[in-house]
């Protein structure tokens, strides 16, 4: 993972593992967002920054939403 930031590593955990818990494929992920499968392991991996439009978007496949992507570590940082 390429990305120091700790709350972009915290939102990439929160996506990875909230796409094994539903099952889902990266090549599933990746059908859905119109991108290769390549693409969105980037993404995962922290190789390619999220947009907000993208983040959006994989939180609506996910069945969630973004708060609930950040939640953790929002609540985490408050303390």
């Amino acid at each position: 993972m390429l990305t120091s930031l700790p709350l972009m590593q915290h939102l990439i955990n929160n996506i990875r593992t909230t796409r094994e818990e539903l099952g889902y494929s990266q090549e599933y992920m990746a059908m859905k967002l119109g991108i290769g499968q390549n693409g969105y392991s980037k993404i995962e991996l922290g190789y390619t920054r999220i947009t907000v439009e993208r983040l959006f978007e994989i939180a609506k496949i996910l069945n969630t939403d973004v708060f609930a992507l950040l939640k953790s570590q929002l609540l985490m940082e408050a303390v």
